[in-house]
């Protein structure tokens, strides 16, 4: 056996955001390992994947994991990993599990065997809370197309931090109230080593009823085990910079994506003004950092899983009663709105703020749709589907400045509104220059007049034909 050796324990990585075929790289690249698994008589669990990465033991490629990118939970799912026979019993599935974990973020798995659960108990990320159902800090991840229940089940995808060891299943209690539960299909490694289509013949009203009475009767206590396991995890703790960058760039994840052509400068913009304003209101914590991050940028964010009893109040996507945020759209579950609006009109009221230059901007574009006339419910419809603000937080912001009460401008709101910069931007049609530089040049000299602002800032293109004429026609209506 010809085994790939390399300078380091690095390990080689295929990405993609479409999928690739397994075999087809295995064929190309790792021939060695394909043979095995074929004299094992393995079948892949997955043929397509986003993410190939190489097992590395010793200096050794010895086998391989795939991940794929699940659509409706922000996580990526370990789907496939294999080792050669030689080569088992080195921790190389923990060492994957670990590095992922601190490098990037917790990962779930997909459709675990019965054997993958125990090797989770044996690291320490899963827990036995009887003979059979283990809780697991790694959630499992069935495609909806696996999902078997005792009642209707909409064909969503499922995730679930229980498995039962007896019946080789992931499963997971819809509601409570009325025992609906959902379970994962048999798969042929658990058919094989451990008869579970024998054994799943009691998987009847009976078994459904224990699984409610267990849940019942220690809902707490099973939260709790969820929770000191996640506790216990050797997770990336990612800071506000990591993720959206420092006051005068962007990190390298919204760089990227500005790079790749998935977002524009701007949206990119709303987005990271957007991101610390939740963040410094508390209605985003540091561990779903990165989860709010992919949520804001995707362009898909309607809610997909209805089968589930608990929903995240804000995207309507399932969540358990451990939950400290989200999974899928980031949000601080235990968050409370008035409580989050006073910490944000604190955080509006920090002298010379990113944020308060950016909501003084989506301030006067709501207060000019209203001062030409446009419904209300219209304008605020334009601005929350434009500036990625609630409208609940923006009236608040209006309301806290004086600039909009009982549903009309104030007095102070139309002085607001002649005195924005983007007023004499727009006024003087000055297009032709940066309008971010511009205001940011704008509010660094209040202490001269607007129109000398503007012809100051001109001034600096003094050799522009343009901006000459932009000059002149400033000076002629003074």
């Amino acid at each position: 056996m010809d085994i790939i050796l390399k300078n380091d324990n690095s390990q080689k990585a295929f990405l993609s955001e479409d999928t690739f075929e397994v075999v087809s790289i295995l064929k190309d690249s790792y021939g060695y390992i394909l043979d095995s698994m074929q004299e094992e008589g393995l079948i892949l669990k997955y043929p397509k994947c986003n993410l190939f990465k190489e097992l590395v033991f010793n200096k050794q490629v010895v086998g391989f994991c795939t991940y794929d990118f699940s659509r409706e939970f922000m996580t990526a799912a370990l789907s496939n990993i294999y080792v050669l026979p030689e080569f088992r019993g080195n921790g190389l599935f923990l060492k994957e599990l670990e590095n992922t974990m601190k490098d990037h973020y917790k990962p779930s798995i997909m459709e675990p065997t019965r054997l993958v659960v125990e090797r989770l108990i044996d690291y320490g990320f899963a827990k036995r809370v009887n003979d059979d159902i283990v809780v697991s800090a790694i959630e499992f991840i069935v495609p909806g197309s696996h999902v078997l229940s005792n009642s209707d089940y909409d064909n969503d995808e499922l995730s679930t931090h229980f498995y039962d060891l007896e019946m080789c299943c992931s499963f997971h209690v819809l509601d409570l109230d009325k025992g609906i539960i959902a379970y994962s299909s048999p798969l042929n490694h658990d058919i094989i080593h451990y008869d579970c289509i024998e054994k799943r013949k009691n998987i009847n009203d009976d078994y459904f009823s224990n699984i409610k009475d267990l849940f019942a009767d220690n809902d707490v206590e099973l939260m709790k085990v969820i929770l000191d396991l996640e506790e216990r995890l050797p997770i990336k703790n990612y800071t506000l910079e990591e993720i959206i960058g420092g006051d005068d760039e962007f990190s390298e994840y919204i760089q990227s994506l500005i790079d790749d052509g998935h977002v524009t400068y701007e949206k990119a913009f709303e987005i990271k003004q957007q991101i610390r304003e939740e963040y410094e209101s508390g209605m985003i914590l540091n561990e779903s950092l990165l989860i709010r991050l992919a949520y804001l940028f995707d362009s898909n964010l309607e809610p997909s899983i209805k089968s589930h009893d608990d929903i995240c109040p804000y995207c309507s996507m399932p969540i358990d009663s451990h939950d400290r945020f989200c999974h899928f759209c980031g949000i601080n579950l235990d968050y409370d709105i008035d409580e989050i609006q006073e910490n944000l009109i604190r955080f509006i009221n920090t002298s010379k703020s990113d944020f308060e230059e950016d909501i003084r901007f989506i301030m006067y574009k709501f207060l000019k749709l209203i001062n030409e006339k446009i419904e209300i419910d219209y304008a605020i419809f334009t601005i929350e589907n434009n500036y990625n603000i609630s409208w609940s937080n923006l009236r608040y912001c209006l309301e806290e400045y004086g600039y909009f009460l009982n549903g009309s401008i104030t007095e102070k709101g139309y002085e607001f509104l002649d005195s924005h910069p983007l007023h004499f931007w727009e006024k003087y049609h000055m297009d032709i220059v940066n309008y971010t530089d511009f205001e940011d040049y704008f509010y660094k000299h209040p202490e001269i007049n607007p129109i000398d602002r503007c012809l100051n800032y001109l001034e600096k293109f003094e050799n522009d034909e343009y901006i000459s004429e932009i000059i002149l026609n400033i000076k002629s209506n003074l």
